[in-house]
């Protein structure tokens, strides 16, 4: 199970007083957190290899057909999501830091008419058998970003969770 730990922009956590300003866009920050049954390598393969990545990684609007293909980059990776013989989205992953318990990336998603950059932070807890996977992703440029990342994130990492423990 995910665990939230921030609010989102739909849903800010409650105020006592309406005369407080509701969360600038600065501020929205995807905060989650699932154990995972494996050790840190294990963890740490699965997100940042390519074959693993096409594994567990799922597109908002991924439907029956469609596909993501991923690939090395000299400094991290990319992600296509492939429908109806197209690209529809790209992902761009720099490793700004890249170290078997703690990552750091520049996530730059491509799309027409516009692109959004943000940062994605990566930190593993734990040993062995089980671990807990943190992921924390700032700086997004509007509400349907900040949307479409925590659907693509929760819907990740609960995948990547079944895939390892089925290993």
């Amino acid at each position: 199970m995910i665990e939230i730990l921030e609010a989102s922009p739909e849903q800010p956590a409650q105020r006592p007083h309406s005369c407080v300003p509701p969360m600038s866009h600065s501020d929205w920050a995807i905060v989650l957190s699932i154990s995972v049954d494996a050790d840190a390598r294990r963890i740490s393969q699965a997100l940042t290899e390519p074959e693993y990545l096409e594994a567990w990684i799922s597109m908002p609007d991924q439907a029956e057909g469609s596909s993501i293909i991923a690939s090395k980059r000299a400094d991290g990776y990319g992600l296509d999501h492939w429908r109806a013989g197209r690209v529809v989205a790209s992902i761009i992953g720099s490793f700004l830091s890249c170290h078997q318990r703690k990552m750091r990336l520049r996530w730059r998603k491509e799309c027409s008419p516009s692109f959004a950059e943000s940062m994605v932070d990566f930190r593993i807890r734990g040993n062995f058998a089980s671990s807990v996977l943190e992921l924390r992703q700032t700086a997004f440029i509007s509400a349907d970003d900040y949307l479409w990342h925590q659907t693509l994130w929760q819907r990740s990492l609960e995948t990547l969770a079944l895939i390892l423990r089925a290993k």
